[in-house]
């Protein structure tokens, strides 16, 4: 449309074009070529939450040990990503769990009310080591993101030295006694940590 004289006249020359998130975007003819603008790249800076999908890596042996310990059973992989600066800052005190989808299925109705209640599910949470460490796992209804956090989550960052961006981790959850635990295996340079 231009618009003339304070009037909307329809221009033959532009038409709509349906893109992938169908989306309508002008486009025009300018000596027979058809030209359509390009979209601008977004000056956001993504993050490198995820990695891509690879099988998860061994995991190291006193985690493991830690686990039959506990007596713990299905042994399921969940997630990886690299650790963000806000993952290890001892003020905000939390881990997001990306993609949490598969973890929330894992949630029995019990589970759930627990995680979207205020006082979150009591877990335990295994590192690298066999070390293991009381967190409470929640959901963020504000943001809709499930996160573990209480002191434990600060505890395991210093015990196990992790670094933002550097650092990659590997969350499992098994159940001990029928209770939610996790695993976490820590990556650094592309190397499971032992």
């Amino acid at each position: 449309m231009v618009r003339l004289f304070g009037v909307d006249i329809p221009n033959p020359n532009v038409k709509l074009e349906e893109t992938k998130r169908t989306k309508k975007r002008k486009s025009t003819r300018l000596f027979g070529q058809e030209i359509v603008p390009q979209r601008r790249k977004s000056k956001i800076k993504k993050t490198r939450s995820s990695l891509p999908l690879l099988p998860p890596t061994a995991l190291p042996f006193p985690l493991v040990e830690t686990i039959r310990e506990l007596e713990g059973k299905d042994l399921i992989f969940v997630i990886r990503k690299i650790l963000e600066r806000s993952d290890i800052d001892p003020g905000q005190n939390r881990f997001f769990v990306p993609n949490s989808e598969l973890l929330w299925g894992l949630l029995s109705e019990a589970e759930k009310a627990a995680v979207e209640g205020g006082d979150g599910l009591g877990v335990v949470v295994v590192d690298p080591r066999g070390g293991k460490y009381d967190m409470k796992l929640k959901k963020w209804m504000s943001l809709n993101k499930i996160v573990l956090n209480s002191s434990g989550w600060r505890k395991f960052v210093k015990d196990n030295g992790l670094k933002a961006e550097v650092d990659s981790v590997e969350l499992w959850s098994f159940r001990a006694d029928s209770k939610l635990c996790f695993g976490i295996n820590v990556k650094r340079d592309g190397s499971p940590s032992n």
